[in-house]
């Protein structure tokens, strides 16, 4: 069964900086929503998806 509002593993959202799983990065709570999945407007929230995470890249250099 497929779900067009379900996001696949290789989609990126807006607030992405990368593919997850993609060396050097890790999933962080969406500064867009803080968290909830869902904006002001009472939508999904546009940064993350909906899932209240984004994969942001990680280390310094």
């Amino acid at each position: 069964m497929t779900d067009s509002t379900v996001k696949q593993e290789d989609e990126l959202n807006a607030g992405d900086e990368a593919a997850p799983c993609t060396p050097g990065t890790g999933e962080d709570v969406c500064p867009a929503c803080g968290g909830t999945g869902v904006a002001r407007d009472g939508k999904a929230c546009p940064e993350c998806g909906g899932s209240g995470k984004v994969t942001e890249g990680i280390g310094g250099g």
